[in-house]
C-alpha cells in the first residue's frame, strides 16, 4: 500500500497539473446540477481537470453494468447537457457480461441518446466493443475494470480492440508493474477506491450484469463469505503516477458523505431559492 495517500494531509496532489479525471455519477439527484454534484463530491480536483462522468442513463438497458440500474440515480437529459456545455464528456457504463443481438437492439435507444464525438462507451465483453466500433465509429471505447487487465499482456491485446484500458485499482500498489506499461497516456488508473481495492472475487460485478439484463441472480457480493482487508475509502498518490507518465485516473465519490451531502444541497437550494424569491418580491 506504498501508493496510497492520507487524504487530509495529501488532497491537493488530486490537483496535480495535467492530471484529468473521470468521475462516477453513482451519486448523482434528479434534481441536483451537475455542477453542484461535482463540486459536492470531488471538491478536492479542479472542474476543469474532470473530463467525463460516467453512469446510466435513465432509460434501462439491458448491457448496462458495473451497478443495478436505479432511475433516480441516472443521468437525465439535462444532467447531459449541462456535461455538454461544460465541455465534460458523458461515459456510459454498458459494462454487462452478457451480449447477444436481442439485449443489443434493446440497447440502441441508449446508444443512439448518448453518441456524440468525445463521448464514451465503457465495455467488459469484447464483442459488444467490436459491434460498437462498427455502427457507432464516433464513440470512445474503454476497456472496464471488470475485464481485470491485470498483466502486461492484457493490456496490450486491450489496446487493440479498444482505445482506453482501465487497470485493476489493487496494481496501483505494483510500481514496477505501472512502470512497465507502455502507452501509458491510453491507461486509466484509479485515483482512489472503496471495497474492490481488497477484494479478492469481484463477483458483485456478474450480479449486477445479471439484474440488469433481467437474468436470475447467482452472484452477489463475496464479503461474507471471503475474507480480505477492509480498508475503507483509499486514496492514490496520483501526483507519484503522474510523474510516472500516466494522466488519467477514475474517482468515485465517498459513499458515507451521501446522505449529510444530500440533505446540505437541498438545504442550501432551499436557501437560495427563499433568498431570491424574497429579493424578486422587494
Amino acid at each position: 500500500m506504498a501508493n496510497t495517500v492520507d487524504f487530509k494531509k495529501h488532497h491537493r496532489v488530486f490537483k496535480t497539473p495535467g492530471v484529468f479525471y473521470s468521475v462516477s455519477g453513482r451519486n448523482l439527484e434528479p434534481e441536483m446540477t451537475l455542477v453542484d454534484y461535482l463540486k459536492i463530491y470531488y471538491m478536492y480536483t479542479d472542474l476543469a481537470q474532470i473530463e467525463s462522468v460516467f453512469g446510466h442513463l435513465a432509460t434501462p438497458c439491458p448491457l448496462y453494468g458495473g451497478r443495478s440500474f436505479k432511475p433516480d440515480r441516472s443521468f437525465t437529459e439535462r444532467h447531459v447537457r449541462q456535461m455538454e456545455g461544460l465541455g465534460i464528456h458523458l461515459a456510459l457504463t454498458m459494462t454487462g457480461h452478457f451480449f447477444d443481438e436481442d439485449a443489443y437492439q434493446k440497447s440502441r435507444a441508449v446508444l443512439d441518446a448518448g453518441y456524440k464525438k468525445g463521448h464514451s462507451v465503457i465495455c467488459t465483453n469484447d464483442e459488444l466493443a467490436r459491434r460498437l466500433r462498427k455502427d457507432y465509429p464516433d464513440y470512445t471505447l474503454k476497456a472496464s475494470i471488470i475485464k481485470q487487465l491485470d498483466t502486461l499482456e492484457k493490456i496490450e491485446r486491450a489496446l487493440d480492440l479498444y482505445d482506453v484500458a482501465v487497470v485493476p485499482m489493487n496494481l496501483n500498489d505494483d510500481d514496477a508493474f505501472l512502470e512497465a506499461i507502455p502507452d501509458k497516456d491510453r491507461v486509466i488508473l484509479f485515483g482512489n477506491a472503496d471495497c474492490a481495492y481488497t477484494c479478492p472475487a469481484r463477483t458483485c460485478y456478474r450480479g449486477f450484469s445479471q439484474a440488469n439484463a433481467g437474468q436470475p441472480v447467482t452472484a452477489s457480493c463475496s464479503k461474507p463469505r471471503l475474507a480480505r482487508l477492509d480498508l475503507g475509502h483509499v486514496f492514490f498518490d496520483v501526483e507519484k503516477f503522474s510523474r510516472m507518465g500516466f494522466r488519467h485516473f477514475k474517482l468515485v465519490p465517498l459513499a458515507p458523505l451521501r446522505t449529510q451531502v444530500v440533505a446540505r444541497y437541498f438545504s442550501r437550494k432551499t436557501n437560495r431559492e427563499s433568498q431570491a424569491s424574497g429579493a424578486y418580491q422587494g
